[in-house]
């Protein structure tokens, strides 16, 4: 069976040129579209299209009157079905689409509106809800302002008598986690909570427990732990279990509940470590020196230890790579550690084993400069562990009282 005289491979340019304008107008034959450039064999097969002669590589097509002329010798139909055939796709109607996408961008603040808009704060908190684009990368932004709305209707009249954020979560929305951090029904509270206070949004995550505690509502506080070692607290159950614990040499995972239950008595110096290895080791040969474990990147519960040992003299050792100047910029920044033997001569000491490439990139430690270029030009990273020996001899050497050496 022949082709139709449409499939002409010489009509394959016109066809893709009037499909684009089709699907700009909503699939509508109306209006007139240039054809430029068209070559000797193009003109043929176009003035056989059009029914009259092409002489010139540009023409102006009637598309209401090629539709109608088609409709009568196509065999399967006007325009936008000759189309459809000759390209092999079916015809978008982009206008509907970007319809549909404004609707559905605006479907939930549509939904806001309804929920919360007699609230003082509303319009303040929808401008930062359009701006922040959090809607536009949720999964279900409807469902999403559905639960924070009912989150918000839901806060204690008493803040003094805190509810579980776990528990709010799991009954209000049906899901335990879906006022964690990270999530958009979250992140649409705090920012009514933060608009309501006349606040901005809370960039950090002891910002976010701030302001959900700030409106009663208590965050885990048993979940996540920092790994320490020679701590002690002042009273009760807590500082019970840290004095046996010092006293014995035996490593302690602390909770904020901990925390809560329990002031910490700041020691005049402290070891702030980034590998739990350091730790241990210190543990195992039984020196006397206080410390904590920041185990990577340091979680909330860190930062409130150290926060707790304001006082001590908070002396930080961590990886020689990017991730660990960055984790020590951090901890400089937010508790005010000092870096301990991380200059360029002691990363320079630790080179004899490093294979492990830096890569590009990285930050400059804010503490040395000449750090960062001794890190540049090595392209080794040097990790805590393999400078353990010197770390475990200086330790062994410090003074009960005094700065580590």
């Amino acid at each position: 069976m022949s082709e139709p005289w449409w499939a002409d491979p010489a009509l394959a340019r016109v066809w893709a040129v009037l499909r684009e304008r089709l699907e700009q107008r909503g699939a509508r034959a109306e209006g007139r579209v240039a054809l430029a450039g068209l070559s000797r064999q193009e003109r043929h097969a176009v003035a056989g299209l059009l029914g009259r002669p092409v002489t010139r590589q540009r023409v102006s097509v009637d598309l209401e009157a090629l539709d109608r002329e088609l409709r009568h010798r196509s065999g399967v139909g006007g325009l936008t079905a000759v189309v459809q055939a000759a390209t092999g796709r079916r015809l978008r109607d982009r206008p509907a689409e970007r319809a549909r996408r404004t609707a559905e961008r605006e479907e939930p603040i549509a939904l806001a509106q309804r929920l919360l808009g007699g609230r003082s704060w509303y319009e303040e908190w929808a401008a930062e809800v359009r701006r922040s684009g959090l809607l536009g990368r949720a999964r279900d932004p409807v469902a999403a302002v559905r639960y924070a709305a009912a989150v918000l209707g839901r806060l204690p009249e008493n803040p003094a008598a805190p509810t579980s954020r776990t528990d709010l979560a799991a009954t209000v929305c049906g899901d335990s986690h879906a006022l964690d951090d990270g999530r958009t029904t979250a992140a649409l509270v705090l920012r009514a909570l933060a608009a309501c206070a006349g606040e901005p949004p809370p960039g950090t995550a002891a910002a976010r427990r701030e302001l959900w505690e700030r409106h009663g509502i208590q965050v885990d506080l048993v979940s996540t732990t920092c790994l320490t070692l020679g701590l002690r607290g002042e009273s009760g159950p807590v500082a019970e279990r840290l004095d046996l614990a010092a006293a014995a040499g035996h490593p302690v995972h602390l909770t904020a509940w901990d925390l809560r239950r329990c002031r910490l008595v700041p020691p005049p110096v402290v070891l702030v470590c980034e590998n739990p290895r350091v730790l241990e080791s210190v543990a195992e040969r039984g020196i006397a020196v206080p410390v904590v474990c920041a185990s990577g990147q340091p979680t909330l519960v860190v930062l409130d230890v150290l926060r707790a040992l304001r006082g001590s003299r908070l002396r930080y050792h961590g990886d020689f790579d990017w991730p660990g100047v960055a984790i020590a910029d951090r901890l400089r920044a937010e508790v005010g550690v000092v870096p301990w033997r991380m200059t360029a001569a002691d990363y320079e000491r630790g080179l004899t084993e490093a294979v492990l490439r830096l890569g590009p990139g990285g930050t400059q430690p804010s503490w040395d400069r000449e750090l960062g270029a001794a890190m540049r030009h090595h392209d080794r990273a040097v990790h805590e562990e393999m400078v353990l020996p010197e770390l475990l001899a200086a330790l062994r050497n410090a003074e009960p009282g005094q700065d580590l050496p």
